[in-house]
């Protein structure tokens, strides 16, 4: 089966192929194939629901700031039986979650920061 024609059955199941994933798959299909495949994977029936795995996948995606992906998971997640209340929520804890990484990756440099002023009030002692 070629990507297209997985594309047009994926469509016709009501999923959207998103334009990151149409280019992709245009310039190489195996790991476009491969793509797909991971992701049926991932949202195969398990331990977690669906609605579950959107959420996550769509904390994931606000955190990695992709747009399409974002798009792709709250309209899963709804179509999975997510409330408006809960998709709002995985947001905000992702918002929470980059956030917080924001100071952790910070940390480093003001501490420097710390150090330098530090070392120019001994100077000025």
């Amino acid at each position: 089966m070629t990507i297209q024609e997985r594309f047009e059955a994926m469509q016709r199941n009501g999923a959207e192929i998103q334009k990151p994933m149409q280019v992709f798959g245009s310039l190489d299909e195996k790991s476009t194939h491969a793509h797909l495949d991971a992701k049926a994977q991932a949202f195969a029936p398990g331990a977690l629901s669906v609605k579950i795995k959107a959420l996550v996948a769509l904390g994931a995606a606000v955190a990695l700031d992709a747009p399409s992906c974002i798009m792709n998971n709250v309209k899963l997640a709804k179509n999975n039986g997510a409330t408006k209340e809960e998709i709002m929520e995985a947001i905000a804890v992702a918002k929470f979650s980059k956030s917080a990484t924001v100071l952790a990756n910070a940390a480093p440099a003001l501490e420097w920061l710390i150090a330098q002023e530090a070392a120019s009030a001994e100077n000025k002692a």
